[in-house]
């Protein structure tokens, strides 16, 4: 078996999840090359985080911008890896360039919907695709989303609140109207986050709701009063919203959405709900259970807004997992050099082989599980299970790696074949520094170029 070192690792994506893992690669003295869709690294901490958050983003890229100036890592943005017309870069194609590994860390793109009749019309969205907008991410940055004065958002997690807080702080529409499956006490969101809207919430709106579901709080044994204090407690201690808004924040719970109500121009006119009720938990700790009532209730809005997370991309071209469906199938039995493990080589159902040398980490693994120091913590674990691979710690060991300097020049000539203007690091210095003084000579505390073409004019292969 082959213990060769260095071996060149290939990483597609450039989030938490793929920087965190190059960086603990190449600390093992592997050579990373970086492959990303977007223009600047930096995944869901550049472009997903809230628009404000200033001092959160500068201390991720601090830290982003350290691992990648490790010598052992080369980053080549505007590159998409995938199958299909977009694509610059299939993976047998990255495969091709004599990379010992191939890793997958390209987060959850894919848009998780419902299925429902109506969910596609002019005014709904997915909640990914208005963070992206609103946090300049070409081309959403590009994109036109008409947000009308009454909006519903499906969901009750952190980045549901985020939507909330954007329409609230950002859009100030009329009122917006969160909608859960489950109870006030289930929302899968933090305090944190709550906070910066619980000012404009209706207090009248939310007691009358707490009326409307009191009884099943109560099968359930849960103290009204208590749920109800911890929902509104900012809104109690009077926490202000960071700008005036009119924006009404009401609130409904045990409702399932069933389809989206359209007029004969087909413009939102209400999200239909079917009514739910909570059942015990099956174990102890665990969530209630769901089950329809049979009532329906119609939400008046002129748009919808969906926050109910997101899923894998399948135009990467990886194996999708037969019973999961939502994930990329991974080999199913324990790696014996980590048994507690997940697994992170990628599994072809179809041959029932693993796909050797080929892995998935962080968000690509398993959609939408956690924040950053979990993408973190996932990705370094399974750079683990890499590592064993590459070390011939398993069934079959990697084939030698083609050098460095092989790989570069092979991966420049195709994407030149191909018509790729491909951004390296120097070019991201150069489209961060002009934003840095675009910020200071118009007294912002940041800018964003928000096109692909204004940032390839400065930072592109083809600008010098």
């Amino acid at each position: 078996m082959s213990d060769q070192i260095p071996h060149t690792v290939a990483f597609i994506g450039a989030g938490p999840a793929s920087l965190y893992g190059a960086a603990k690669m190449a600390k093992a003295g592997h050579k990373v090359v970086i492959l990303n869709r977007d223009i600047k690294p930096g995944g869901l901490a550049e472009y997903g985080i809230y628009l404000n958050k200033y001092k959160m983003k500068k201390g991720l890229r601090r830290m982003f911008s350290k691992i990648l100036a490790d010598e052992n890592v080369h980053y080549y943005g505007n590159v998409t890896v995938g199958e299909g017309e977009d694509a610059d870069l299939t993976l047998e194609d990255v495969s091709g360039l004599g990379f010992g590994a191939t890793v997958v860390a390209v987060g959850a793109q894919g848009t998780k919907w419902l299925g429902l009749d109506g969910e596609r019309s002019k005014g709904v969205y997915h909640a990914k695709d208005l963070v992206y907008h609103y946090n300049n991410l070409p081309p959403f940055s590009e994109q036109e989303f008409a947000i009308g004065q009454d909006v519903v958002v499906v969901g009750f997690g952190n980045v549901a609140l985020d939507i909330v807080h954007w329409l609230v702080c950002e859009k100030k529409v009329n009122s917006v109207t969160m909608v859960a499956r489950r109870g006030p006490k289930e929302r899968a969101s933090t305090p944190k986050e709550l906070k910066l809207i619980s000012a404009a919430i209706d207090t009248e709106e939310i007691d009358a709701e707490f009326a409307r579901i009191r009884e099943n709080l109560v099968d359930l044994g849960q103290d009204v009063q208590a749920v109800r204090d911890d929902l509104l407690k900012f809104k109690l201690k009077e926490v202000p919203l960071e700008t005036d808004s009119p924006t009404s924040v009401k609130m409904r719970f045990l409702r399932s959405p069933s389809s989206v109500k359209t007029d004969e121009n087909g413009d939102v006119v209400a999200l239909v709900c079917d009514k739910t009720l909570m059942t015990p938990p099956r174990s102890e700790g665990g969530r209630p259970g769901v089950k329809m009532t049979g009532e329906v209730e119609e939400l008046a809005c002129d748009t919808v807004v969906f926050a109910i997370g997101d899923s894998i991309e399948p135009s990467i071209g990886l194996p999708v997992d037969a019973e999961w469906g939502s994930l990329f199938a991974t080999v199913p039995t324990p790696w014996e050099g980590n048994p507690e493990a997940p697994r992170y080589m990628v599994w072809d159902p179809a041959t029932e082989e693993p796909r050797w040398g080929t892995f998935v980490v962080g968000w690509a693994r398993k959609a939408s599980d956690g924040l950053v120091g979990k993408a973190r913590a996932d990705a370094e674990t399974g750079v683990e299970e890499i590592l064993g691979y590459l070390t011939g710690k398993m069934e079959q060991a990697p084939a030698d790696s083609v050098s460095i300097e092989g790989v570069l020049g092979g991966l420049e000539a195709l994407l030149t074949e191909r018509g790729v203007d491909f951004v390296d690091l120097e070019g991201v210095s150069r489209i961060e520094a002009r934003e840095k003084e675009l910020a200071e000579e118009r007294e912002l505390p940041e800018y964003k170029f928000g096109s692909n073409a204004e940032m390839l004019a400065l930072g592109g292969r083809a600008s010098k």
